[in-house]
């Protein structure tokens, strides 16, 4: 991570108009129809799930009344700029704003990817390049965000400003890659997806046909998940291709740009299947895919190796499982220890002796280490409970509740709310739950929490990471052994097996630090490995 990173940095300028010759007001329609959601309230309500409010601006040419009367009686920040010149109003509202890296968005694309957005943000922590154009490829039209710098958006090239640089923000830096690096990153969370071009699928508002088709998309999926993304549209055009014909002949205007000219150099990245080996290691490995698309792989990420490829570099995440070929490096398998050049550990292990002051090399996403901005409420209890069934979810509900708001002087942590993420809806009203959540709110929910009660894992990291309290429950006879571990090496209390946590009645009197130092670099071996396999 380049550590110059700072979310108050990254802005989301939405650039909207009213003067929409093929479909005129069409930011301002609702979805669905009958509601008073507009399209703009869409973006809003999305976008804010990331950016803080004061983050989010639209930018309004001069003159437009009914739009900035609209976004003033929705308290939406906005700026007002050139109507003609579009790039002007962006460079200006970058100055205004101190802007350093900026996720530029249309008012007509209602639906972005919420997800998209968090690996572009993992991109930028990588970035040290001042000119650069950061996207992603393999969306559907109008779920993707485009990120460049503010460098990159100032900068003047020599000669007269052709036409099209005045009314397209960022074709002036796509035009020369040989001042601004140009990445296109592939969607980690769309890997699965082979069989189908998603760029074929409109989810914009040119025309009455696209609007008709995101109203009937609402209702397909946003009534049951408001911020669904593009993996949910995707599987929908899977499952029934015959819903997008309705907007399939809408033209697109696009623009002839430079080819990237880079070699391959192709990496497989394996990950174990979430519903068998739980979601951390699928999470962590799209992360790594972003980090190692920044050094220049290109990656495949799936849930089997390649058996046919032998010689083809290829990463495992999938414990103990091994397969006859050549280049591979292992993650986190106790049978391939760390102190071989292709073997690395992401998270702690009894295996390798810590001995107290020693730093501890793991993995995560670098969002992890950014301020979301937000403050702690004194006495929130964080459970995740990953996949847990009913009773065992039931059990550390009842577990915590005793200690609700009891304000006991043992202990360091007052109970007086609990949210448990995962797990089956809860029985007591006095417990927050939430079944789904992107990651970066999840960051959020961990950055707000006193203390996090969960098991031994990537959730355990990014807590400590924090600073937070954290306590350990063992859910497994692996995450037993591993809880009495992190106890005794990392200084984090282990509570007991589930089966324990039945008649426990104590709340323990938890470590205010833990008692090492992380160190956020096992991927940086990996990127080593892969340098030395390239170079020979």
């Amino acid at each position: 991570m380049s550590g110059i990173l700072s979310t108050r940095d990254c802005f989301a300028f939405i650039q909207a108009r009213l003067g929409s010759t093929r479909f005129p007001k069409k930011i301002l329609k609702s979805i669905p129809e009958e509601s008073n959601t507009s399209v703009l309230d869409h973006i809003h309500n999305r976008l804010s799930t990331i950016f803080p409010k004061e983050q989010i601006v639209f930018l309004v040419p001069e003159g437009d009344r009914e739009l900035i009367e609209f976004l003033q009686n929705k308290n939406y920040q906005y700026f007002v700029g050139s109507e003609s010149d579009v790039r002007d109003r962006f460079r200006k509202a970058c100055l205004h704003f101190k802007a350093k890296h900026i996720f530029r968005l249309t008012g007509d694309n209602p639906f972005i990817d919420l997800e998209s957005i968090r690996y572009l943000y993992e991109a930028i922590t990588y970035i040290s390049d001042p000119y650069y154009s950061l996207s992603m490829v393999g969306l559907p039209l109008g779920m993707g965000v485009e990120c460049f710098s503010a460098n990159s958006l100032l900068l003047d090239a020599k000669g007269p400003i052709p036409e099209r640089h005045t009314e397209h923000v960022s074709l002036h830096i796509k035009e020369h890659p040989e001042i601004h690096k140009q990445i296109r990153l592939s969607a980690p969370h769309l890997n699965h997806f082979v069989d189908i071009n998603p760029s074929t699928l409109r989810i914009t508002v040119d025309e009455s046909k696209d609007y008709e088709l995101v109203c009937s998309l609402w209702e397909k999926l946003g009534t049951k998940d408001p911020f669904f993304g593009a993996k949910e549209v995707i599987q929908l055009a899977k499952d029934q291709p015959e819903f997008f014909l309705v907007n399939a002949s809408v033209e697109q205007v696009t623009f002839p740009l430079p080819k990237e000219g880079r070699k391959s150099k192709q990496v497989r990245i394996v990950y174990g299947e979430p519903s068998l080996f739980g979601s951390g290691h699928y999470e962590r490995c799209k992360s790594l895919s972003v980090f190692l698309e920044m050094n220049g792989y290109d990656i495949i990420l799936s849930d089997k190796p390649d058996l046919e490829s032998r010689d083809l570099p290829q990463i495992l995440d999938i414990r103990e499982n091994e397969f006859p070929l050549h280049n591979l490096f292992y993650i986190d398998n106790l049978h391939h220890l760390p102190n071989k050049s292709n073997s690395s550990f992401f998270l702690p292990n009894p295996m390798i002796p810590i001995h107290q002051g020693d730093p501890i090399s793991y993995f995560n996403s670098p969002l992890s280490e950014l301020d979301w901005n937000q403050k702690t409420i004194p006495g929130q209890v964080l459970v995740y409970a990953g996949s847990l069934g009913k009773e065992e979810s039931e059990l550390i509900d009842r577990y915590l509740l005793q200690f609700l708001n009891s304000n006991t002087a043992e202990t360091i942590v007052n109970i007086d709310s609990v949210v448990r993420i995962g797990g089956t809806p809860p029985i007591n009203q006095n417990v927050n739950f939430i079944s789904r959540i992107s990651y970066i709110e999840f960051l959020k929910q961990i950055q707000k929490s006193e203390l996090v009660l969960t098991y031994f894992g990537q959730t355990m990291m990014e807590s400590i990471g924090y600073g937070k309290k954290v306590c350990l429950i063992g859910i497994t006879p692996i995450h037993e052994s591993l809880g009495k571990f992190a106890e005794e090496k990392l200084g984090i209390p282990y509570l007991g097996s589930l089966s324990e946590l039945k008649d426990y009645k104590q709340f323990p009197n938890l470590f205010p630090n833990p008692k090492t130092k992380l160190v956020r670099d096992a991927h940086l071996k990996i990127l080593k490995w892969l340098e030395s396999i390239y170079e020979s």
